[in-house]
């Protein structure tokens, strides 16, 4: 795809976008593609079995056929992969998740997993479950075009969101309980060792490893990692958790679970930038921004509809975006 849009001087034409899915219209992939040749005045995009399919036909298969949806689909993926090159560290990562995915898949479904896969992967606009490390791939390079609109427009992106939502890196000390409301004389005396163990200078991770009861955050220091007002926590304990600044401490703050100690690690947008997380969290809240980015990469990489303002006005409709 990045030679192509080399050949044209970037201008990316729809037939273009089109061509970035034929493998997903159970076409063999060891047929020749033909790229310059023309029937009738026509381009072809690709032949089977010596039946020539020219541009009009392709659009037609997939709009008339499988709607906007899929439009978007191949327009995004044209997108993704002429910006995003395709690294060995991608693949060897895809290939890695595919396999913990096929896992899972087979001691859910057992002999059926191919076929589940393969359903919700085809709803994804791909073939079969053999496209599970492409999907992978073209995910991660996505996800970096996000992450780097996100960098280069913090002012107009980042900033409405960490004045709204709070965004945080905390961790915690959970001294569980039977009844929070009436502990124990055990339970009172393990929080006054862990206040002791503070008081005495221990840092907050050495007595988070030592004492806590939370043991999935216990082995890294009491880390709960990102976090922001839409995080589900226990309302105290979310509650505690944003009222404090960077560097500071709650008192022990009492929910269901027994009684915490609260630490926020960090307020700045440095310490989270690359934490798939904060992106995670962000897309869910602002899911519309997925389009903007892709609309706004298109728009750098010179998309040209042709003519087509019946396409294009769909198109943009499907993404929520005016122009």
């Amino acid at each position: 795809m990045k030679d192509m849009f080399k050949k044209y001087g970037v201008v990316m034409l729809v037939s273009c976008f089109f061509i970035a899915i034929i493998a997903y219209f159970a076409i063999d992939q060891s047929k020749d593609v033909i790229p310059g040749k023309q029937v009738n005045g026509e381009d072809i995009v690709f032949t089977i079995d010596d039946k020539s399919i020219t541009t009009n036909e392709f659009y037609d298969k997939l709009y008339n056929d499988l709607g906007i949806q899929s439009v978007y689909q191949a327009f995004e993926k044209a997108v993704v992969n002429a910006s995003v090159e395709t690294t060995d560290e991608m693949k060897a990562l895809a290939k890695e998740t595919a396999n913990g995915i096929i896992s899972n898949f087979q001691s859910q479904y057992g002999a059926t997993y191919e076929a589940e896969l393969t359903k919700i992967l085809k709803s994804l606009g791909y073939n079969d479950s053999k496209d599970l490390e492409a999907y992978l791939i073209q995910g991660e390079k996505r996800n970096q075009l996000l992450k780097q609109y996100i960098l280069d427009n913090k002012d107009t992106v980042y900033t409405p969101y960490e004045a709204e939502y709070k965004p945080r890196t905390a961790s915690h000390i959970l001294i569980q309980m039977v009844d929070a409301n009436n502990p124990t004389d055990e339970e009172k005396a393990k929080m006054a060792e862990v206040d002791a163990a503070l008081a005495e200078g221990k840092t907050f991770a050495e007595v988070a490893t030592t004492y806590s009861d939370d043991t999935g955050s216990a082995v890294n220091g009491g880390s709960l990692g990102f976090m922001d007002s839409t995080t589900q926590f226990v309302p105290e304990f979310l509650a505690a958790a944003l009222a404090l600044n960077e560097g500071e401490r709650s008192e022990w703050v009492k929910s269901d679970y027994g009684y915490h100690l609260i630490q926020i690690d960090s307020t700045n947008f440095d310490t989270f930038k690359d934490d798939d997380a904060f992106y995670n969290q962000f897309l869910t809240i602002y899911p519309e921004i997925q389009s903007q980015v892709i609309w706004a990469k298109a728009q750098e990489l010179g998309v040209d509809f042709a003519g087509n303002d019946e396409l294009k006005a769909q198109l943009l409709d499907f993404m929520g975006i005016s122009e």
